[in-house]
């Protein structure tokens, strides 16, 4: 390690309480059963802790220099778990270890749209410019659709989305840009798509955009509208499940709405100062899921009550303002972009598990980074914690 390298303090003592946090969440997660996968989650800080140290003996350069590489290994990992599980499998086994490809494609990712947006910076935006990117985020985001991990396709398509809003581009094209998604989703429902398109014609007159462009993102969000109900063909029915759940909860309350009712249930009951540590009713008795993994903050609002939320939430909006001031001192194209996409990664991943905890968003299984189980998750956002270090240390040099 260069004896310059400055470490963030105030990035590594957010680190270091959050993790504290996912350690007195993942005890009380599995208790009062086996604390077998409490005692990996400690296993995975260390291993974790020690590869994000390791990372720090490398200058940020070599990152950009082999993105390309990274990012051919990603789409090769993902291509991987198709070909061992087909689509109904998101893990690579060797032995007794086993990881989540999709996690380690996603930094793989984020750096290589680094190095791409490196390319186009301090300049003016156009669609053109970004032909090529749009096609590098698609390959990686069908591949994770195809396993299927709907959740974690999302998350490619909000890095990536993130990272074009930190380049020089005006508001109204920023807007057309993502129109395509917008008509994705509004798709669902007629009346919504409807209202959408309005906007969306109102949106292209206040552009600068030519007549052929503007008639070429007008018939390409009719086509994707369009297609939209022939989407749910390629859904799995537990995914229908939970997105019918999602518009209506007391559907299946004893059948695909038991986890989000008893999360929501859960949350509730903790009031203002909870039940107590390790005296969650819900979760003692086993009436909630996914207790470690997805669901793991509605242990948290179960114990701790609306003032553990409110510390918790703390912690990731501080965790989330240091990664910004980080990107927005980053002297460099590539260290900023790099920050900016380590930004996206975290906000989507914490806003989404929230989110579909209370019931704002389908369940679609993703982790709450530091506090949920699993070592692949908390393994690839310790080591983008070190890399946003190497970038702050770059502005310095």
């Amino acid at each position: 390690m260069d004896k310059r390298l400055k470490l963030d303090k105030n990035l590594l003592i957010l680190l270091a309480l959050l993790l504290a946090a996912g350690v007195f969440l993942q005890y009380t997660a599995n208790y009062p059963g086996d604390q077998t996968f409490f005692k990996n989650h400690l296993i995975w800080i260390g291993i974790s802790l020690i590869a994000g140290f390791l990372v720090l003996f490398f200058p940020l350069h070599i990152f950009k220099d082999i993105a390309s590489i990274l990012y051919v290994i990603g789409i090769i990992l993902l291509v991987i778990v198709l070909f061992l599980h087909g689509t109904d499998g998101r893990w690579i086994r060797i032995g007794t270890f086993q990881f989540q490809s999709s996690e380690i494609a996603k930094l793989f990712f984020i750096i290589f749209m680094a190095k791409n947006f490196s390319k186009i910076d301090n300049k003016k935006t156009y669609m053109n410019d970004l032909r090529a990117p749009i096609l590098f985020a698609a390959i990686p985001t069908l591949l994770v659709f195809i396993e299927p991990d709907i959740g974690t396709s999302a998350i490619f398509v909000l890095i990536f989305l993130g990272m074009v809003g930190t380049l020089n581009m005006s508001v109204p094209r920023y807007v057309l840009f993502i129109s395509p998604l917008v008509s994705l989703l509004c798709g669902f429902n007629l009346i919504s798509w409807i209202l959408f398109m309005i906007l969306l014609v109102v949106t292209i007159i206040l552009s600068d955009l030519d007549l052929r462009s503007s008639i070429g993102i007008f018939l390409l969000n009719s086509a994707i509208g369009a297609f939209t109900p022939i989407i749910e063909s390629f859904l799995k029915p537990y995914q229908k499940a939970r997105l019918l759940n999602f518009l209506n909860p007391s559907l299946d309350q004893t059948g695909a709405g038991w986890q989000l009712l008893q999360s929501k249930i859960s949350i509730g009951s903790g009031g203002i100062i909870g039940k107590g540590y390790l005296n969650g009713i819900i979760k003692n008795l086993g009436f909630l899921p996914q207790t470690r993994t997805d669901f793991i903050f509605a242990v948290l609002g179960e114990e701790f009550g609306f003032l553990g939320i409110l510390f918790i939430l703390t912690l990731f909006t501080l965790f989330l303002f240091r990664i910004m001031c980080i990107a927005n001192h980053a002297q460099k194209s590539f260290g900023k972009f790099l920050a900016y996409g380590i930004f996206f990664y975290f906000l989507s991943q914490i806003t989404i598990n929230i989110a579909m905890t209370v019931g704002l968003l389908p369940v679609v299984g993703l982790p709450l980074p530091f506090i949920s189980y699993g070592g692949t998750s908390l393994f690839i956002s310790t080591i983008a914690v070190a890399i946003l270090i190497l970038v702050k240390n770059d502005s310095i040099v």
